[in-house]
């Protein structure tokens, strides 16, 4: 994994993977459109900006507090401060999400009322979502677990333990599926998990 380091860096793969959904090029139109008026990629720019404050020296904690404070009350969601997201981050509808301490590797997607977390207080490990995985709606991923490259977790399930790289998990608790668009590698993870919970 090639964690992406500056602020600019990271807008510009948001925008990147923006335009790949809406299945267009990234331009000066685009680009004011996303700024302006959507507010799934505004909800992602002000997580940014946050990374930005918190790099001054002497008051760049507080200056992230506050910026974080108000993008919770402005989108009715939170990513807290404890996350680490990499570029590529999108969000299209900023409603009711919560994202507690994990780590969001590249390409990732979150749709609306997620909850990615620790199961419980005593829970020190954090979740792993990696490159390209995708989370639907109402989803709930908790504990120290690893959702792998490619891998969807459907919609309103729950999972609380690992989903191997493009596998499909549903339900509560979440059982896990193959694609149907998997590689061929992805075969052999999945047989250890295939009667596993999720």
């Amino acid at each position: 994994m090639t964690r992406t380091t500056t602020i600019t860096d990271k807008i510009r793969e948001d925008l990147a993977h923006y335009a790949l959904r809406e299945h267009t090029r990234v331009s000066p139109a685009f680009v004011a459109r996303m700024f302006l008026v959507t507010p799934g990629f505004q909800f992602v720019l002000a997580l940014r900006i946050q990374e930005a404050l918190v790099r001054i020296p002497l008051v760049g904690r507080l200056l992230r507090r506050i910026a974080w404070w108000a993008s919770c009350l402005l989108f009715g969601s939170e990513i807290a401060m404890a996350a680490s997201v990499d570029g590529g981050l999108y969000v299209p509808h900023p409603y009711g999400i919560v994202v507690g301490a994990c780590d969001i590797e590249k390409r990732v997607t979150l749709l609306q009322h997620i909850t990615i977390g620790r199961k419980d207080h005593t829970d020190r490990g954090r979740p792993r979502i990696c490159d390209g995985a995708s989370l639907m709606a109402g989803c709930v991923v908790v504990g120290d677990i690893t959702i792998g490259s490619g891998a969807t977790i459907g919609a309103n399930s729950v999972v609380l333990k690992d989903v191997p790289p493009d596998s499909v998990a549903i339900g509560a608790p979440a059982k896990i599926l193959r694609r149907a668009d998997a590689p061929i590698g992805a075969k052999d993870e999945l047989q250890d998990a295939k009667s596993q919970v999720a």
